[in-house]
């Protein structure tokens, strides 16, 4: 079940009406209204329930804004700090540990883009050159400025108290999962076989697992998309490969070849896998996890999620194939929310 605050406020004394709710009994809690018609009254919690998957993605952009203005707010004080300590202005504190540190590009590095991305850069060899060395200048100045936020906020102790919103949709025996199951921070992703992008995020959760190692636990619910044609058959080929306890290697397999993403390849599959030959086409023949893959579908829509792939992290929503970065940033926040808190230095 979807579970989600929701906050409602008056701005002056009086400014909220009052009705009982239609059919409740006469000693229930009345509710502060947010709406009133026909001598009824739509009350806050009423609405949560009806508009609460609708609202999470919303939630969930403005704390995100929220959450980074209080980061750049903060490094923008330390870095004020740090300039007067030292005597200088925070312009050249900026320079002696950004513009600095970045560093030029390789050559190598300058050669690369320049092959492959020829086609789409000037035509113009020197002005084509130019553009690559600029990009590069400014990723490299980009990433030597994120650490470096990185580095002071958490040598500063920074810990953000802004509640984020979360949807509670907890998980059963049916659902593929690994890591342990007390780990402090749960991922579970909805996710087609068939879907590129779904493909490509693969890299940034294997990169998860080596960091965060027993602190993360991935769960994962089937959501093929009907623009996809055979992402409902993968999805239950994979569940019956986990009959056979190969749940993960036939997830592996799929995204590692999407290509061959069809019932023929998904069988040759299972033999290279070492299935029951028998036992796996019995399953698919019944359909035995269809009803699953429903289940996960309709969970999604209750959830809002209409595209792949989607996480959620500890209930926080993350939509999309994102970087390392994005997922590392709210696990690390969830961690640091389960941790004491510590005096900033």
């Amino acid at each position: 079940m979807l579970t989600l605050t929701f906050l409602l406020s008056a701005g002056a004394a009086g400014a909220q009406t009052v009705l009982p709710v239609a059919n409740a009994s006469a000693t229930a809690v009345q509710e502060p209204a947010v709406a009133t018609f026909a001598g009824q009254a739509i009350t806050a919690s009423e609405l949560e329930a009806e508009g609460a998957s609708r609202l999470l993605k919303v939630r969930n952009e403005e704390f995100k804004i929220k959450a980074e203005l209080a980061r750049e707010l903060a490094f923008r004080r330390l870095q004020e700090r740090a300039a007067r300590a030292l005597g200088i202005e925070r312009a050249e504190l900026f320079r002696r540990n950004v513009t600095a540190m970045a560093g030029e590009p390789a050559k190598e590095e300058v050669e690369d883009l320049l092959k492959r991305y020829r086609a789409q850069l000037p035509p113009d060899e020197a002005q084509a050159r130019q553009q690559v060395v600029q990009y590069l200048r400014e990723q490299r100045t980009r990433a030597q400025e994120q650490g470096w936020r990185r580095a002071m906020l958490a040598d500063a102790r920074f810990r953000l108290l802004i509640a984020p919103p979360r949807a509670d949709i907890g998980t059963d025996d049916r659902d593929p999962s690994r890591g342990p199951a007390e780990a402090p921070v749960t991922v579970v992703e909805f996710s087609d076989y068939q879907c590129p992008f779904c493909g490509r995020v693969q890299s940034s959760l294997h990169q998860l697992k080596q960091t965060y190692g027993s602190k993360l636990r991935f769960v994962f619910k089937q959501l093929p998309l009907e623009m996809h044609q055979h992402a409902r058959f993968a999805a239950e080929a994979a569940l019956c490969a986990g009959q056979q306890g190969k749940y993960w290697e036939m997830h592996d397999w799929l995204f590692a070849n999407q290509q061959k993403i069809a019932p023929e390849g998904i069988r040759a599959a299972a033999v290279e896998l070492k299935l029951a030959p028998a036992a796996f086409a019995a399953c698919l023949e019944k359909k035995t996890f269809a009803r699953k893959v429903e289940d996960d579908v309709r969970l999604a829509g209750s959830l809002g999620i209409t595209g792949t792939p989607a996480f959620l992290v500890n209930g926080r929503f993350i939509e999309g194939a994102q970087p390392y970065e994005a997922f590392q940033e709210v696990i690390d926040d969830e961690l640091a929310r389960k941790a004491p808190a510590e005096p900033a230095r």
